[in-house]
């Protein structure tokens, strides 16, 4: 049997190198031989983009997978500067999936109390990052633990086509994003994620079991699909004295591999 082949006698199918990555590398290979020196500024998006048969989107990735590195430097108006041959260390998150970002634990349930759609005023519409007026269905609840312990408030917000999400919600484990892919084919190319505090009243503090004027943590949660649009923002409201969120950092060298977080 041929070293290529599997126990079953089939040739195994090797992992293909994403098309940004052999660019970066290239680009990487140059610059360590000088061909592009500190201080040298790389060839243009549109030179690249000629040199490699890519699209702009691709060759953008390649460059923001030197700059993650310490490698370049992108300037607006100027062009790619070549700051350092060698990745710097830098202190890492890694995080394989968005399902170990943030999450809740398994044994707890989103508990849907109201739904419907609404337009974003002005205030909202900062928190969600969209115009004025843009139409959303909404989704709000208490996300409790299977003892009926509440954990947190939960608005929703998915576009108008996502509405009937609301059906698979209640007293699911999973997170509504990945609801939303399972049930639409949906697909994440990026996550924001903002932390704010805020006081619990009316409503909220009653389903919470806490006094009105209460504390409370923000998780505000932004979910972009592959062509850049925002399809979902959850913000969930916790007390502020019944939640803690522990960060590990490993010092390590930058990688586009995996999911990574920026300031």
């Amino acid at each position: 049997m041929s070293a290529m082949q599997g126990l079953n006698g089939d040739t195994p199918k090797l992992k293909r190198e994403p098309i940004y990555r052999k660019i970066s590398n290239d680009l990487l290979v140059s610059i360590r031989d000088g061909v592009f020196p500190v201080g040298a500024l790389l060839p243009g998006e549109l030179d690249l983009i000629e040199r490699y048969k890519s699209s702009r989107h691709t060759v953008r990735e390649a460059l923001r997978v030197l700059e993650d590195m310490g490698i370049v430097r992108r300037q607006r108006g100027r062009g790619t500067l070549v700051i350092s041959p060698v990745a710097r260390p830098a202190f890492l998150q890694t995080v394989r999936s968005p399902s170990e970002l943030l999450s809740y634990p398994p044994d707890s349930a989103l508990r849907v109390m109201s739904e419907g759609s609404i337009r974003a005023d002005a205030a909202l519409s900062t928190r969600l990052c969209c115009a004025p007026e843009t139409e959303w269905y909404r989704v709000s609840g208490v996300r409790t633990f299977a003892t009926g312990i509440p954990v947190c408030w939960t608005d929703v917000y998915v576009v108008p086509e996502y509405h009937k999400i609301s059906r698979h919600i209640t007293n699911s484990s999973r997170p509504v994003y990945e609801l939303i892919v399972a049930t639409f084919g949906e697909d994440i190319s990026k996550i924001n994620i903002e932390i704010f505090a805020n006081v619990l009243e009316g409503q909220r503090a009653q389903a919470l079991n806490v006094p009105e004027g209460t504390l409370s943590l923000c998780l505000c949660r932004r979910y972009e699909g592959k062509d850049g649009r925002l399809f979902e923002v959850s913000i969930s409201e916790h007390p502020a004295s019944n939640f803690s969120y522990s960060f590990e950092f490993n010092r390590g060298w930058q990688s586009a591999d995996h999911w990574t977080s920026s300031k």
